[in-house]
């Protein structure tokens, strides 16, 4: 088998596994949310061991815009004329690491295997590192790319930053762990600071505008959730107020400092 050929059969093996990929995590996902996995939703088994830093239940509907797109991201990668694109060459086989990382993530949690879960999220959240990082800069590529690569897994590793956030705190909580003298709001507030701020520094580093939308998005459903601390709830709107002015400032900064020529590391 000559190399021009063998090396078609291995892209196409990524494409079919690709999809694959995707059909599991949704077959996964939805069991988990319907309580089929270990008889209790993951919504039912996150609100037992509730913390200040749990949005309102409505944010986690995200999850319903980050698998659309990554319903997007499957058939785009699928379509036999992308099948040698550079930017989904350099994606690999990550995506089908990051699906297993995901069911495995969302099946440890179901069982109440918090620690667990929390380490598999991280390595998650590794995984779409690499991936928007072995994607490149936003302007390097094509709209397709943009719509069918960068944006998909930009949003997705935007959302699993807070809720790694989100799910440390909670596991603090179930080790009913100290606080170094803090309360749980104060924590919180600190917490909603934090990941404003890691959003501007993600802008400032790497472009990726829809982090911001996604913190702010976050922190108001804190602040929603809790109405009746003013730490919290002040905190989570003065915070998506500052991120979503701020962004906008931080990204033309960015967007001067990258010559077009830059090479994604």
């Amino acid at each position: 088998m000559s190399i021009p050929h063998r090396a078609r059969c291995v892209d196409l093996i990524r494409q079919v596994i690709g999809v694959v990929t995707f059909i599991a995590v949704i077959v996964v996902n939805s069991m988990a949310g319907a309580g089929a996995i270990s008889g209790d939703s993951i919504g039912v088994i996150a609100n037992r061991y509730p913390s200040y830093f749990l949005p309102a239940d409505y944010v986690f509907g995200i999850w319903s815009l980050i698998y659309l797109m990554l319903f997007w991201f499957t058939l785009y990668q699928a379509l036999p004329s992308n099948r040698a694109r550079p930017s989904l060459q350099r994606v690999g086989w990550w995506w089908a690491l990051n699906g297993t990382l995901n069911i495995a993530w969302v099946t440890l949690f179901s069982f109440g295997a918090f620690g667990l879960s929390l380490l598999l999220m991280f390595m998650l959240l590794g995984t779409l590192v690499v991936i928007y990082r072995r994607t490149g800069f936003e302007h390097q590529l094509t709209l397709g790319e943009r719509f069918g690569v960068s944006y998909p897994f930009g949003l997705y590793l935007s959302w699993i930053c807070i809720a790694f956030i989100a799910n440390a705190f909670q596991y603090i909580i179930y080790k009913e762990w100290t606080y170094l003298g803090l309360n749980q709001p104060i924590w919180s507030a600190i917490m909603i600071v934090a990941a404003t701020s890691l959003g501007g520094v993600v802008v400032r580093f790497r472009g990726l505008w829809i982090f911001p939308l996604v913190a702010a998005w976050a922190v108001v459903g804190i602040g929603v959730r809790y109405p009746e601390i003013p730490v919290i709830s002040l905190t989570a709107w003065v915070m998506a107020g500052v991120g979503l002015v701020a962004a906008p400032l931080i990204l033309q900064f960015w967007a001067r400092r990258i010559p077009p020529a830059a090479t994604s590391p």
